[in-house]
């Protein structure tokens, strides 16, 4: 009976401490965008991805593994989802020079 427990215990020790160690998505992830790449400290070659915003893109790095910042993704596609076009909305021409009309606050083109 008592070794049921300890084996119980030591298995939700286990998977609390997993949990622990994963990472944490921010609710407000794009504001990690701003942050400068930060390497961190160890030696550790992971291959992750930062947006740097010089070039508006998201750029691959080497994460050391400890310490660094939040603006550090694990793949392109997480980080261009999280920073690539905050604030900006994409925009088309007027394709053949249609009426605009207003729908429900949007608009639409008409032949």
């Amino acid at each position: 009976m008592q070794l049921i427990f300890v084996v119980s215990l030591v298995i939700v020790a286990c998977i609390g401490a997993n949990k622990a160690g994963k990472k944490q998505k921010p609710k407000w992830r794009h504001l990690n965008c701003t942050y400068p790449m930060d390497d961190g400290p160890c030696r550790a070659r992971i291959p992750s991805y930062y947006y740097d915003n010089s070039t508006k893109k998201c750029e691959q790095f080497f994460y050391g593994g400890c310490e660094g910042n939040a603006n550090n993704f694990e793949n392109k596609e997480d980080c261009e989802k999280a920073c690539e076009g905050k604030g900006r909305r994409k925009t088309t021409k007027n394709p053949e020079n249609r009426k605009l009309l207003r729908n429900n606050s949007r608009r639409i083109c008409a032949q």
